[in-house]
């Protein structure tokens, strides 16, 4: 019995060890089956480990060169296979399309090169000058401006109205024309409205800064005649005169006053609240400019002036 239960151990040990040579020799080979094409579909469900260090296979690094030798051959085997699929003459074909490429760009116009050549706004205006079209037109710009600019200086001037002092014939903002020629054919008469270069004695009753402004008023009396203001009328050489365009009596007194020669006396049509020869004196005729003839702002008062 003894030697029958000592036989039966020898017997398991031995199976025991074959049992673990044979686990040992299939865990070596599993890294090798695993690379085997029949075991690729088990990759879609299973993760495999990582094999044991020490049954990898050394690597042996790569020198630089042999490194950049198999980069060149990768980057070629496309344009060596395009060439050897269109022939001995491929190369020269791609060559040709490639000079065409270049050439095509070459002549087309780049933008920068059009603003480089442009020329600038004095060169154009120069150009225009030179031109034949250019100097008729600037021609007729001088000749237009020149008529104008004589117009407004010597014959007729445009004015606007900064106060009430001649309401109701003037409002504030009312414009007319005024007639620059006319005085040297036609003397100055009562009742004419006129514009005029404010005279010294004005500056005593006003500020500085308006001490040299033009003013407008109405021709009273010429030189020679006898001038009073009584009981809010005006009497010229004793007679009464008829004032339609007057706003309102005058609420002072003046005269009896003889115009001196070379003068004429002139009251604003709203006779209290204006400046005029009442308070700082006569007008010098020089100082006349000329007369308003014509009120054409705004369109619903146009017209002739009142005298």
């Amino acid at each position: 019995t003894r030697k029958m239960t000592a036989s039966m151990f020898r017997r398991d040990l031995v199976l025991m060890l074959l049992a673990c040579t044979a686990a040992a020799v299939v865990s070596a080979a599993m890294p090798e089956l695993s690379s085997l094409p029949s075991r690729k579909k088990l990759s879609a469900g299973f993760v495999p480990a990582a094999p044991s260090s020490m049954l990898r296979r050394p690597s042996v690094a790569s020198p630089p060169s042999a490194k950049r030798a198999r980069v060149a051959r990768t980057s070629l085997t496309p344009a060596l296979r395009m060439s050897s699929n269109e022939g001995p003459d491929g190369k020269s074909k791609a060559l040709e399309k490639l000079a065409s490429v270049d050439k095509g760009k070459k002549e087309e116009p780049s933008d920068s090169a059009d603003e480089e050549d442009r020329p600038g706004f004095v060169q154009e205006l120069v150009n225009w000058f030179n031109s034949e079209d250019g100097r008729e037109e600037a021609f007729q710009w001088t000749v237009t401006f020149t008529l104008a600019l004589s117009f407004r200086i010597f014959i007729l001037e445009p004015r606007f109205i900064p106060s009430l002092s001649m309401y109701p014939t003037f409002e504030v903002g009312d414009q007319l024309a005024v007639d620059k020629v006319s005085k040297f054919w036609r003397e100055y008469q009562r009742k004419d409205v006129v514009v005029f270069r404010s005279p010294p004695a004005f500056a005593k009753y006003v500020d500085k800064g308006k001490s040299e402004e033009d003013l407008i008023k109405r021709i009273v009396a010429i030189e020679g005649d006898k001038v009073q203001v009584k009981s809010g009328e005006l009497y010229v050489n004793g007679e009464l005169v008829n004032e339609p365009y007057r706003f309102e009596d005058a609420e002072y007194d003046y005269g009896p006053k003889v115009v001196p020669k070379g003068c004429v006396l002139v009251f604003g049509d709203n006779r209290n609240e204006s400046l005029d020869s009442h308070i700082w004196g006569e007008l010098p005729k020089e100082n006349i400019i000329g007369r308003a003839v014509i009120k054409y702002w705004p369109p619903n008062r146009a017209g002739t002036v009142e005298n």
